[in-house]
């Protein structure tokens, strides 16, 4: 990694700060998502080869996005509240950006992420939410999204409708029924407008998908 010596300076002075919350990464039962998180994380970011708290300290220190999703990971029922405290106690998350989400899967990437709700029923691995996304509830009831899934920017993905795996919710999109597996929707109401063929590759790292 190469960074300006302000960025430098920053990101030392801030190992103190992210020591305690490694600790609470290390002793977490959430452990497995994080590392699925650092695995999709690091490649955007140029962390590739680096230790889990070098990808902590500078996610934590430039990506308020990626708080926001650890803090998540720390409040799961599965997590520890204690871990969540200390966590919070020294990052403070994005104030726009609302998790409500119980089982989110991992390797959930956020980009961006100001200005958008997650309240869905379930979250698959390998997710991709972009910003000023709505994933909610109405009175027919939430949302699924299974595995390797992308919901671009200012998409809207609302009731009880299912996105299958791999499919991508085009920017603008407004979803209101099931989208198949593999296709990419757009409009509103969002229609599908191409279906796609995806690499192994850009699966596991939930890119936006390679379209042949």
């Amino acid at each position: 990694m190469n960074h300006d010596p302000k960025t430098r300076l920053m990101l030392i002075l801030n190992w103190v700060r992210t020591l305690p919350v490694y600790w609470c990464y290390l002793k977490s039962r959430q452990r497995r998502r994080i590392d699925m998180d650092l695995e999709v994380w690091a490649p955007w970011n140029r962390l590739e080869g680096c230790s889990p708290m070098t990808q902590l300290n500078y996610l934590l220190s430039c990506k308020p996005e990626f708080r926001n999703l650890l803090l998540h990971r720390f409040r799961n029922p599965e997590g520890s509240h204690l871990h969540y405290y200390i966590a919070r106690l020294f990052w403070k998350p994005l104030d726009s950006l609302y998790l409500e989400t119980r089982d989110i899967g991992g390797g959930l990437y956020i980009q961006h992420g100001f200005a958008t709700i997650v309240d869905a029923e379930s979250i698959g691995e390998y997710c991709w939410i972009n910003q000023q996304v709505t994933i909610g509830y109405t009175e027919k009831g939430h949302p699924i999204l299974e595995d390797h899934v992308s919901v671009n920017c200012g998409a809207k993905v609302l009731g009880n409708v299912t996105m299958h795996r791999g499919s991508t919710a085009g920017a603008g999109a407004v979803v209101v029924k099931d989208v198949p597996e593999n296709a990419v929707v757009g409009g509103v109401p969002a229609k599908v407008i191409k279906w796609k063929h995806t690499s192994e590759e850009s699966e596991i790292y939930c890119i936006p998908p390679i379209y042949n």
